[in-house]
């Protein structure tokens, strides 16, 4: 019978590329293997999921029933509270939480966490979820909430999600002590990256990895040596292997080989990368397209915090610009009564990576105040790349008053709606001082520019550009959200004490 052209093809791309045909054909079983386990283990993540939903369920039932026993409870209005209301806030508070759990892989990587990872992980989640779920409440505008109750239902959920993860663990540990659930595992290549991780696997038990042995073509002083590649098939079957790990010594001939062996049998086989001196432990392996990729320094974007990040921004500019929206009428009038030009100050500024953005101020200086910037560079106060004069001659009357209680920078919340600033982050700096640059003076453009900052808030007066990229550097090394929650709430006595100029 003739070949179909089908046929003809494989059977051509197989003579042409053996080594491929191989690949595909050790990729195919993975991808078969994965399949398999990826549905096992997304049934245990949904039932981990479902069973943090009901602690913060039975936490808010519990929270409500309890309220009754506090003191004058009968006739304190604020600790009544609705059936509908409660709810709504139990539903939009275990929403938050199983997405801020999967955001710290909490599901995920449920079995692959020690103890005390899993913990911090939680509290980190616990957190988040809580705040948010605050900031929902306000912005959906709902009516006050009886507090105590609200406060009571969060930590009776922490406390449920912590005993949980610590009663799955403790029985995981269980299990792999008695040998069950556990996998057994060979390593090819007893130097120095095979010991490494044999100590890793030995010292995390709760990964469920039985180290059986060494297999290596030189015979080692090592009593966990059971014999050479050329004994692999005996030994597989011999110790029941589950998994084999390759170390980098091993030629890849022999791993495509073994690979290929180990189908039949059903044996994962894996490839441990070089630990580069233990700083691989810990690594991420990402993938570029279809490329595995090993990240030795990897700082991971904090999405979560991102948003949240993101969400503060929205709501504190719109909080911000409701309130003040008398203010600005009334500095506008003023502007534009005192002198002749624009109210609005755009100018070119230097953002994220580099990125430039018309920010928006209330116009402080007179109408040609850029033209007028070269000649006065010779009384510039600041060092570095920046440009200031605390006398500036070029200031107005009411522009003095404005820069004095930072009212000029109002417009910036526009700027931050659009998405090009944030309420806290490093100054954007004009253009032609971020012309004037050191290579080690990028890095404050690593994240949006913000209204307010670090340096504001500790060295506003400080002439050294070199100590604002420091504390700029500072502020990006360690960002948190309630590190902007800091700044927000020092800025303000800053603020009403005019200090600016």
């Amino acid at each position: 019978m003739k070949p179909s052209l089908k046929e003809s093809v494989v059977a051509t791309t197989q003579e042409v590329h053996p080594e491929r045909s191989q690949v595909i054909e050790v990729s195919q079983l993975a991808t078969k293997r994965i399949g398999r386990s990826s549905r096992q283990a997304g049934t245990g993540y949904g039932l981990l999921a479902v069973s943090d939903i009901l602690i913060i369920v039975v936490s808010g039932l519990l929270a409500y029933t309890l309220r009754r026993y506090l003191p004058g409870v009968a006739t304190n209005a604020a600790l009544q509270l609705s059936h509908v209301r409660l709810a709504g806030f139990l539903v939009c508070y275990a929403l938050l939480t199983v997405i801020c759990n999967g955001a710290q892989d909490l599901y995920a990587e449920a079995a692959r966490l020690s103890a005390q990872v899993s913990r911090i992980r939680i509290l980190k989640s616990f957190v988040l979820s809580s705040m948010l779920t605050v900031m929902v409440v306000f912005l959906v505008n709902e009516k006050p909430a009886p507090r105590v109750v609200f406060g009571a239902t969060m930590l009776f959920s922490l406390a449920g999600l912590l005993t949980l993860r610590s009663v799955l663990q403790h029985h995981n540990l269980r299990r792999i002590e008695k040998g069950i659930g556990t996998q057994h595992v060979l390593i090819v290549g007893a130097g120095q990256i095979g010991q490494t991780f044999k100590q890793y696997l030995e010292t995390h038990r709760y990964l469920g990895k039985m180290f059986c042995g060494f297999v290596d073509g030189m015979r080692r002083n090592d009593p966990h040596w059971l014999g050479t590649p050329d004994d692999l098939p005996r030994l597989l079957k011999e110790y029941f292997i589950d998994e084999l790990y390759f170390t980098p010594e091993i030629s890849r001939d022999l791993i495509m080989d073994v690979a290929l062996q180990a189908r039949q049998e059903r044996i994962a086989v894996k490839v441990v990368p070089d630990l580069y001196g233990g700083m691989a432990l810990g690594a991420g392996m990402t993938y570029i397209g279809n490329v595995p990729v090993l990240e030795l320094n990897h700082q991971p974007i904090p999405a979560l915090g991102l948003f949240l990040k993101r969400v503060m921004d929205l709501t504190l500019a719109t909080l911000v610009l409701t309130a003040c929206a008398p203010l600005m009428l009334l500095s506008a009038v003023a502007i534009k009564i005192d002198s002749p030009g624009d109210i609005f100050y755009a100018a070119w500024r230097v953002g994220r990576k580099g990125r430039r953005f018309r920010c928006y101020k209330f116009r402080t200086m007179v109408a040609d105040a850029d033209a007028l910037k070269d000649e006065l560079r010779h009384m510039n106060e600041r060092n570095g790349a920046t440009f200031k004069i605390a006398n500036d001659p070029r200031i107005t009357r009411v522009g003095r008053f404005l820069r004095k209680f930072s009212i000029d920078e109002l417009p910036q919340l526009f700027n931050v709606l659009k998405g090009e600033m944030s309420i806290v982050g490093p100054r954007p700096h004009p253009v032609d001082d971020y012309n004037h640059y050191q290579l080690e003076d990028l890095r404050r453009l690593d994240v949006l520019p913000g209204v307010t900052g670090l340096w504001q808030v500790s060295a506003r007066r400080d002439p050294s550009f070199e100590k604002n990229v420091m504390l700029d550097l500072e502020y990006i090394q360690n960002w948190n959200v309630m590190l902007d929650l800091k700044i927000v709430l020092k800025t303000i006595p800053e603020v009403f004490r005019g200090s600016g100029h």
